[in-house]
């Protein structure tokens, strides 16, 4: 018999073991509420189309109106056709098409011998910390590839890359940065936010939401902006002038305690509402290549047995973040429905939402199966499965804003706050 390692991450009673199994808290994304979700049609293929009906606006702001005189009508000096004989501008209308396909995951949990269970200590108790880490890390499966899909869809700009820290001028619509991004020289500023939420105002991106994500008031709309907790402090602190602002708003509205925020508070600032995001994406960046690269945010160390999840030093010292202005019209998650039966024939129920099943038999849950003798079906396995397709719908509604983190100063220490524009 050649199976796999069994899991061994399990108490052994062999001492006086506390029954209490301590859990480490986690953050909650708002990912899976903010993308929409539908099913993918099936029998049609893996390659589909939508099209999106773009705007169609004048091109000359001072179009020519013809006068109507005695002239112009039949029976005086004109034509036959008299004043019926416009002159028509074309109209000129069209769309936008767009590919997409199904895509998949799958996780595997470790495996367990249930002759195993019968020495482990405080079992119940283990196993259901252990299958609720599990079924949180599927969770985490699906928001990080819709946060990643996001930021692939909409547009991006890598702050600061020219002259002005308030250049908004290079906003790159391609899937990836490439060599065309450019390197961010500066931190995210109130200032740039301004000219985002002019752009996303000329984009047309402000159509509230029945959700609440996007709303648009008698004050003017509001963009939900995810973003990291001290880059939200560095806009709300880094500005003399907006720090006054707040000094002097109205204390009805609360703005003035403002500068007195916790870290990880929601705030609204002009046209965006703060969403704080604990575990933003961070990257770092190859002068060769031109191109950035998203940093791990975890490692798995080893723990007492098994495995832990720790942050990743590269993800602390990262240099380069990003800051995301959501939208959910920037993309739908279609979840491929699975065929449980077809002509006469049935298997046993799926689900491609990253559902855990429980899975026994050695040569079931390894491969290859004849290397696993378990004839009594005495180990088991959870298994998970993922498929949906992302169907992009207006992806310019949506932004990603890579920007530096902070700014060292002379000696090489970095500093957080009273930061706008770097120079090293």
């Amino acid at each position: 018999m050649a199976c796999s390692d069994v899991f061994g991450a399990f108490a052994i009673a062999t001492e006086n073991l506390a029954d209490e199994v301590y859990r480490n808290a986690s953050y909650r994304s708002v990912w899976l509420n903010a993308i929409p979700r539908g099913t993918f049609e099936t029998g049609v293929g893996t390659t589909k189309t939508t099209f999106a009906i773009e705007n169609s606006e004048p091109t000359d702001d001072t179009e020519t109106w013809a006068a109507i005189t005695n002239s112009d009508v039949a029976g005086g000096s004109g034509a036959a056709s008299g004043s019926c004989a416009s002159s028509y501008t074309d109209v000129e209308v069209g769309y936008t098409s767009r590919t997409y396909n199904p895509e998949e995951f799958a996780l595997r949990g470790p495996i367990l011998c249930k002759d195993d269970l019968i020495y482990d200590h405080n079992v119940d108790t283990f196993l259901r910390a252990y299958v609720e880490e599990m079924t949180k890390r599927a969770q985490r499966s699906w928001e990080k590839r819709y946060e990643e899909l996001y930021m692939k869809f909409a547009s991006k700009l890598s702050v600061g890359n020219t002259a002005s820290i308030n250049d908004t001028e290079g906003f790159i619509d391609a899937i990836d940065f490439g060599s065309d991004g450019g390197k961010a020289e500066s931190t995210i500023t109130q200032q740039l936010l301004d000219q985002i939420a002019v752009e996303l105002i000329d984009r047309g991106a402000t159509n509230p939401d029945s959700n609440g994500w996007i709303s648009y008031g008698e004050d003017g709309p509001v963009f939900p902006l995810l973003i990291g907790l001290e880059a939200s402090q560095q806009i709300a602190l880094n500005n003399s002038e907006l720090r006054n602002d707040f000094r002097h708003a109205e204390s009805g509205k609360g703005a003035a305690s403002e500068l007195m925020s916790r870290m990880g508070a929601t705030r609204q600032i002009k046209n965006f509402r703060h969403i704080p995001n604990l575990r933003p994406p961070r990257y770092t960046y190859a002068e060769v290549g031109n191109k950035y690269t998203r940093v791990p945010t975890y490692l798995m160390n080893s723990a007492t047995k098994g495995k832990k999840a720790v942050l990743n030093p590269a993800y602390i010292s990262a240099d380069y973040e990003a800051a995301i202005v959501m939208n959910p019209s920037v993309f739908t998650s279609e979840i491929v429905p699975p065929v449980n039966s077809a002509g006469g024939v049935s298997w046993n129920p799926t689900s491609y939402m990253g559902e855990w099943k429980w899975v026994t038999g050695g040569s079931k849950i390894q491969s290859p199966a004849n290397d696993c003798e378990d004839p009594l079906d005495k180990l088991g396995r959870h298994y998970a499965e993922f498929k949906h397709a992302a169907r992009p719908e207006f992806p310019s509604h949506g932004m990603t804003l890579i920007f530096k983190r902070a700014c060292k100063d002379a000696s090489g220490s970095v500093t957080i706050t009273d930061v706008t524009s770097c120079t090293a």
